[in-house]
């Protein structure tokens, strides 16, 4: 007679640890991964909220999503002189300078990256952005294809690739 006892407490132990087991893999899917679907949102949607970083910021956090926008990539810190050009006619036909910074602007508006060519040569520096999903100022924009520009920011190199995290122009 003391067996069935016995038996009822191990059924009751086994079912509270299955409850609990559940119980934290419920909690488990509720605290990790894209919670409201951000990481397949269509970048057109996306776009939106580079002038509203705020809002990302929250969103993601939020959708438990990892959010690098706002953070400044590490780096030296130093003034660089030369241009900023788009990479896709930089490097396919080492097009640049004055006779094409139009061309250059609207490569880079559609999308294009932008390239910096140091005056004195040396490495070209994928450009990067001095704060993580924030634009580039309308002022470094504006001085597409214009060489001898001191610009300031931050170099780093990642993969062999040498980059420049672009704050701005230097006074």
């Amino acid at each position: 007679m003391e067996a069935r006892p016995r038996k009822n407490l191990q059924s009751k132990v086994w079912f509270v640890l299955l409850l609990l087991i559940c119980a934290v893999g419920l909690l488990c899917a509720f605290q990790f991964g894209d919670r409201y679907g951000l990481n397949s949102m269509p970048y057109a949607q996306v776009q939106q909220f580079v002038s509203d970083l705020p809002k990302a910021q929250h969103m993601a956090s939020e959708g438990n999503i990892e959010m690098l926008a706002g953070q400044t990539p590490q780096g030296k810190a130093l003034t660089l002189r030369g241009e900023i050009t788009d990479a896709n006619c930089f490097l396919a036909e080492h097009t640049h300078a004055y006779d094409h910074a139009f061309c250059a602007k609207l490569c880079v508006a559609a999308g294009s990256p932008l390239v910096f060519i140091p005056d004195q040569g040396g490495p070209i520096y994928v450009v990067l952005t001095g704060h993580n999903g924030v634009r580039i100022p309308d002022a470094v924009l504006n001085q597409i294809g214009v060489p001898g520009i001191l610009f300031k920011g931050r170099v780093l190199e990642s993969n062999g690739v040498p980059a420049l995290a672009l704050d701005g122009i230097a006074q």
